[in-house]
């Protein structure tokens, strides 16, 4: 099922499955879209009221006028969540989206967030991020001179061209061999499509939530959220050896990182994700491998 959220900026769309149990709310990547969830939401409806919401400007919500800020996108999703009637609610974000999703917990309060789930919170310096962006991209640089910025290299503006020369940027982002979180040998050709489509789609403002991020500072949110966290990552997730550190952040927190994946747990493996996320929970399931 989908839907529409009305709010100040315009609708935000979500998918939507489940009946039944705790409502399960999704933030996705950039520049993904709440289709990276797709493979995930059928299975965890079946413990839980799953949402994925496309952030604005990604999928088919309405984008920001302008730059937003972290804070802005979580409160824009945070209205989204209102609007729908949903109450009380566990926080699933990857990302950028565990960035938003640790926002909304922070402007949602106590009382409305049972629990939360993160994968790769980018608990970053401003001087950090430089040397993440080289060590993601400079396996695919052998012999080459560094670029003026690694951030830039890895999220820059584009325009559209009739030649579709943008077209080729936006496939070989992600299909060059240039990135250790997506290696050629483990990644479906499927979810590069994927991932260029949603890229596309955002069209050139597709970077606007990289941005957001790069300016954003979870840690007083971390110290502030009361409930238990589950730190779920792939062990070769570039932001996975980052999780000991926020757990140094949290009240209540724990580390389960899945032995060979880089990311994207919940389209490549939708039934480890969502036991993950039930065992945390404390519902009972089936042990599920691979």
């Amino acid at each position: 099922m989908r839907g529409y959220a009305q709010t100040r900026i315009g609708q935000v769309h979500y998918r939507h499955d489940g009946s039944s149990g705790p409502a399960v709310v999704c933030f996705h990547e950039a520049p993904m879209s709440s289709a990276i969830y797709a493979p995930a939401l059928p299975v965890l409806a079946r413990s839980f009221r799953a949402y994925a919401f496309d952030t604005p400007g990604h999928g088919f919500s309405d984008p920001f006028p302008r730059q937003p800020s972290i804070e802005e996108y979580a409160s824009t999703l945070l209205e989204s969540i209102d609007d729908i009637g949903i109450d009380q609610f566990i926080v699933v974000g990857c990302h950028t989206g565990a960035a938003i999703g640790l926002e909304i917990a922070r402007q949602a309060g106590d009382r409305r967030v049972l629990q939360a789930v993160l994968t790769g919170v980018p608990l970053m310096k401003p001087n950090e991020w430089e040397g993440y962006f080289e060590r993601v991209l400079s396996g695919g640089r052998p012999g080459e001179p560094p670029p003026k910025s690694w951030k830039e290299l890895f999220a820059p503006d584009f325009e559209l061209s009739m030649d579709g020369a943008h077209m080729r940027w936006a496939w070989n982002r992600w299909a060059s061999g240039k990135r250790s979180d997506y290696p050629l040998d483990s990644t479906p050709v499927e979810l590069i499509h994927m991932a260029v489509v949603q890229l596309l789609l955002a069209g050139p403002h597709y970077n606007w939530m990289y941005r957001a991020a790069w300016s954003y500072d979870p840690e007083p949110a971390l110290r502030g959220l009361a409930c238990q966290v589950l730190l779920l990552n792939g062990s070769k997730d570039p932001l996975a050896d980052k999780d000991v550190d926020v757990a140094q952040h949290l009240r209540d927190a724990r580390i389960v990182h899945l032995e060979g994946l880089t990311g994207q747990l919940p389209w490549r493996v939708p039934e480890r994700f969502t036991a993950e996320i039930e065992r945390f929970v404390g519902i009972p399931t089936e042990t599920v491998s691979g």
